[in-house]
């Protein structure tokens, strides 16, 4: 449950007015400002969790870039999610619109590529669609696009019991406890056909549980074939919106409506605990998850380039960080 980021802006004289330090507690307000102002689509939740929940991370650094004055122009993080892949570490840089062309953004990355979590072997990221400039900047940088998702979002004001045909039945499993839980797992493994799994984000339920964050409330609803695991949702709650984590269906069970069964109860449980609206992140050529989303009422708000590249050796962990990492504090009230 990340979001996608926005890239700085290519160096050019000024770089030296410049100073990165590591990001304060009491300044990771602001920085959740400057990260929504210049990224209109960004999840405010998302990117506090590197705050709130830092139990979700390996590695973790934040840095700010201020001016001799103090003023703050951008800032960057770099983690490795503890549900991601091994050697995978986010890079995330995002500069104020009014600091670009000063080198923020070229001087965050060179001091986050000297912090990246030990043993990171790829980098990836993420630009929307509408901001063309830092997907230039991303692919001067060495990042090609993997895939392009497509960000979806569902009001949860008119909503109907799903009715499930005889031999289906559906259970809340917010905590992703069953009785079976091998059968389970092998359902999970199957389900996964989608384009995230090829590139390794493959999931298993300790992976799914890993991705609830503090706060959070999880939302899980799984269905049964005659008391045989077939399909599975889940995702989690905070500030009134669920954001669904992964979803997907044995394929030996496919076409028989059991993924719109399945997530209709997840909405109908979602808005039982506080949710106003859901949202979906599905790559583009999905089309299966995509064709339930529409059918359930979801609308495309954004598209996103999800990128990567791999870590060149100069880039390596420094052995003697020059900045601290994050503090593992909640942000100043």
């Amino acid at each position: 449950m990340t979001g996608p980021d926005g890239t700085g802006a290519p160096a050019s004289p000024g770089t030296t007015s410049v100073r990165i330090r590591a990001l304060a507690a009491a300044r990771q307000d602001a920085a959740l400002d400057l990260v929504c102002e210049r990224q209109v689509h960004a999840s405010r939740t998302d990117f506090a969790w590197l705050f709130t929940s830092p139990h979700l991370y390996d590695g973790l650094v934040a840095l700010e870039a201020v001016d001799p004055d103090g003023r703050m122009l951008g800032v960057g993080f770099t983690a490795h999610p503890r549900y991601a892949p091994p050697g995978r570490a986010f890079l995330r840089i995002t500069v104020a619109r009014a600091q670009e062309r000063r080198g923020v953004g070229r001087a965050l990355r060179a001091e986050l590529l000297d912090r990246l979590p030990p043993g990171t072997t790829d980098l990836v990221g993420g630009v929307f669609d509408d901001d063309p400039r830092s997907l230039a900047v991303a692919r001067h940088w060495g990042f090609e696009e993997v895939e392009h998702a497509i960000e979806s979002v569902l009001g949860l004001t008119d909503l109907s019991q799903p009715e499930p045909p005889p031999g289906v039945t559906l259970h809340e499993v917010p905590d992703l406890v069953v009785d079976d839980p091998e059968a389970v797992e092998r359902m999970l493994l199957a389900s996964q056909t989608n384009p995230e799994a090829e590139q390794g984000w493959v999931f298993d339920l300790a992976k799914l549980r890993a991705l609830v964050a503090e706060g959070e409330t999880p939302v899980g609803v799984l269905a049964r074939v005659d008391g045989v695991p077939v399909a599975i949702t889940f995702g989690g709650v905070e500030a009134g919106t669920l954001s669904i984590a992964y979803s997907g269906v044995d394929p030996a069970f496919r076409g028989r409506g059991l993924m719109a069964l399945v997530k209709a109860r997840a909405h109908l449980v979602a808005r039982g605990v506080g949710a106003r609206s859901s949202r979906a992140s599905n790559a583009e050529h999905n089309e299966g998850i995509r064709e339930v989303n529409r059918r359930l009422g979801y609308v495309v708000r954004s598209g996103v380039h999800r990128l990567a590249r791999t870590v060149d050796a100069a880039a390596a962990p420094a052995p003697t960080p020059s900045v601290p990492p994050v503090p593992s504090v909640p942000p100043a009230p």
